[in-house]
């Protein structure tokens, strides 16, 4: 056994118990499981890394990994940011019936599941890959986001369509916040000199 496994198998429950509080309580079968997991891995990298010379009791310091953890693996399954899920909570504050955000689908399942999508076709077809808007200007931007390389075109579309923060998409793509700009302003030095 290596050091802290005595840990992790005492405090095993408490974890689990942690891990269950911090659950929204629509949150059922798999997705409980998965999250309750989450936790129990919390509480492993808890018992690596605590020092027992540091004044706090494991427990304590045991508790808010799991918890972390939790919360963690709940932001990451969000299809919202941080900003628009606080703005959504406000306006459901103001009206109980608004109903739950909309999740970001992809044009290309819907068409391979067979689904209609209003103004596209399929790839090969008559009309495909027409933009809604029928914008010419629009089409030459999408045209040439096309042409992007696919890390250029993901910063974004992560922060214009999706509204995330440098650090957020940086989290996401592997770079720092100050990669990430830079990546994002060649890109759309790139798009604009290709649409004038």
């Amino acid at each position: 056994m290596q050091p802290g496994d005595e840990r992790i198998i005492a405090h095993l429950g408490f974890a689990k118990a942690i891990a269950a509080r911090a659950l929204d309580p629509r949150c059922q079968g798999a997705d409980r499981e998965d999250l309750v997991a989450w936790g129990v891995l919390g509480l492993v990298q808890a018992a690596r890394r605590y020092r027992d010379d540091a004044g706090a009791p494991f427990g304590a310091y045991a508790a808010r990994r799991v918890r972390g953890q939790v919360l963690d693996a709940l932001r990451e399954r969000d299809p919202l940011t941080r900003a628009a899920r606080r703005a959504y909570r406000v306006a459901r504050e103001q009206n109980a019936d608004l109903p739950q955000p909309v999740v970001e689908v992809s044009l290309d399942r819907c068409m391979e599941a067979g689904l209609e999508v209003a103004g596209w076709a399929a790839p090969g077809t008559a009309g495909a890959g027409r933009t809604c808007s029928g914008n010419a200007r629009w089409d030459r931007v999408a045209k040439e986001l096309r042409h992007l390389e696919p890390l250029e075109r993901k910063v974004l579309v992560l922060s214009f369509a999706r509204g995330l923060t440098l650090k957020e998409i940086g989290a996401r793509v592997g770079l720092s916040e100050s990669g990430v700009c830079r990546l994002r302003a060649r890109a759309l030095r790139n798009v604009r000199a290709r649409c004038a």
